[in-house]
């Protein structure tokens, strides 16, 4: 039953959202105005209040974007693995999701209750797509079920990305002294506004939780940090994802080789807004054609003093900036299958190959045997070199990235507990298996909306981990702590027993997960 009485009280103004059986929903409610003409890479402006009621019924645009360029290389079209991982991943292909547009600053909102005064957790969904792609609005984010659920407060956030979100024009130009990182600003003024209004759609501004995947992740962990978010960040979760940041030397770089591209000199930077967003993002696409994977033009965090000065887990200033905020890290098992989607070679891989490609990593010969026999051990004789490789990158990236964030908070005394955890579950292709962002709908709550992770046989089993995954990110915004009676009791990350939750239908607590190939990644 769908009714259109729910009128919500903002800050700036009234809003009409729709109340779905039982579960109020605000859809493209502006944070701040629009990016368009003179503010385009201005940092984001506050709203300007507004008479009457404004509907918040519909999306609001995504920002403007192109796609990776690998993904986009025709060699690679070619094979069936870019096609397979989109379908593995129906429900969530944010690249075609809705209409793009400069005016995107804006969130969504799934509640049970208006101004009730119950104060509900605020879980805040910061989408993927390493800075450069990716939308708010996508099935596998629709917070209805987990609102319903869990009783939290579930708000998804669009913002600025690649040349709009983080073309570094400050060393250029007095005019963008305050431009460094704008997408992560908007971000910032997103949380203001979550802190300043959320209380009318039943939520609680003191316990506002972070979540995201991949470069979500990676969003989650800038914001933990940075100066113009502190007091509004309670707890975090970061899927899959980690902190990257450049130096303004570097972006600076960067921006003049798009600058260049299009035939602007640097003190002439006006130029840009003689451009249409299309033709921007167009450029965009071009200059990426020649660029390879971690070098996508434009997309890096700046660490530019001001609005990102900190790495949160740096073991210095960082760190003790964060160290009282709870936090959960963990990754899929299959995590880094990504990196073979992007050269599908590596699918077909022999074990001579298979060893030039660990050896390309830096390892021994000696060690290379090692690695492959200790990951034989592991996995299973009959396990393929494409799986025996990017286990060992999984391990790399995210196995020692969780210890390091803990010794981070170590040496600065502890703090908050660190929860870790595998997401082991399988969907159906043999080749992703368990692979970089299958568990998105089922910490939503939403896996009936990703058919390629289960079938006819393996529904229940699928529902049953969508209940229990679910319900630790609920118990983790109410408590800081996501042990839940669909699990087993969820120990924090220590320096001996370096507890990890294999999550899935029936998940694990096990100690020092991986601990055979510790030597080969510390």
């Amino acid at each position: 039953m769908v009714k259109y009485d729910a009128i919500a009280n903002t800050k700036a103004g009234k809003l009409q959202g729709v109340q779905i059986d039982g579960i109020y929903r605000f859809l493209g409610v502006r944070y701040a105005q629009s990016t368009e003409g003179k503010n385009r890479f201005m940092p984001p402006q506050p709203l300007v209040p507004w008479e009457g009621v404004r509907p918040a019924l519909t999306y609001a645009g995504k920002c403007w974007q192109c796609d990776t360029p690998r993904m986009e290389d025709p060699e690679i079209r070619s094979t069936r693995y870019p096609a397979a991982y989109e379908k593995l991943m129906t429900g969530s292909n944010e690249m075609g999701v809705g209409f793009q547009s400069e005016d995107c600053l804006a969130l969504n909102i799934w509640t049970q209750g208006l101004n009730d005064g119950k104060k509900r957790p605020v879980l805040v969904w910061f989408h993927g797509g390493g800075n450069i792609a990716g939308a708010a609005e996508a099935d596998w984010h629709d917070g209805y079920n987990i609102a319903k659920k869990e009783n939290v407060v579930l708000v998804t956030v669009g913002h600025r990305l690649g040349i709009f979100g983080y073309l570094y024009l400050c060393d250029l130009d007095e005019r963008f002294r305050d431009s460094a990182n704008l997408g992560h600003q908007d971000m910032a003024a997103a949380l203001k506004w979550i802190h300043e209004n959320i209380e009318e759609f039943g939520g609680d501004p003191e316990n506002v939780t972070l979540f995201g995947q991949s470069g979500g992740g990676g969003k989650v962990a800038a914001l933990m940090s940075m100066p113009m978010c502190r007091g509004m960040v309670h707890k975090a979760i970061i899927q899959s994802g980690g902190f990257h940041a450049a130096t303004p030397e570097e972006a600076t770089a960067q921006t003049l080789d798009f600058l260049n591209f299009l035939g602007i000199d640097r003190n002439n930077v006006d130029k840009l807004y003689e451009y249409t967003a299309a033709e921007l993002i167009q450029a965009q696409r071009e200059i990426n054609k020649s660029r390879t994977l971690g070098t996508y033009f434009v997309c890096p965090v700046v660490k530019d003093g001001r609005v990102v000065r900190y790495d949160p887990f740096d073991g210095a200033e960082g760190s003790e900036y964060v160290k009282d905020i709870p936090l959960i890290t963990g990754y899929t098992k299959d995590d880094a299958i990504l990196t073979a989607l992007f050269n599908p070679k590596i699918f077909a891989w022999d074990m001579d190959q298979l060893r030039e490609g660990i050896m390309g990593l830096g390892y021994s010969a000696a060690q290379t045997e090692k690695i492959i026999a200790t990951y034989k051990d592991l996995l299973g004789d009959d396990v393929r070199p494409v799986h025996i490789y990017t286990a060992l990158l999984n391990d790399r990236n995210h196995t020692r990235a969780t210890y390091e964030r803990y010794k981070s908070r170590a040496k600065v005394g502890g703090g908050a507990p660190i929860y870790n955890y595998c997401f082991t579950r399988e969907g159906n292709d043999p080749d992703f298996r368990a692979a970089h962002g299958v568990e998105i709908p089922f910490f939503f709550a939403n896996a009936a909306y990703a058919p390629a992770l289960w079938n006819r046989e393996t529904y229940h089993d699928a529902m049953k981990l969508n209940d229990s995954a679910s319900a630790a990110w609920g118990a983790f915004a109410r408590t800081g702590n996501p042990s839940n009676p669909g699990m087993p009791a969820w120990k924090p990350y220590e320096e001996e027993d370096r507890y990890t939750m294999l999550i899935d239908v029936e998940s694990k607590l096990v100690s020092r997960y991986h601990k055979e190939v510790y030597e080969f990644i510390f």
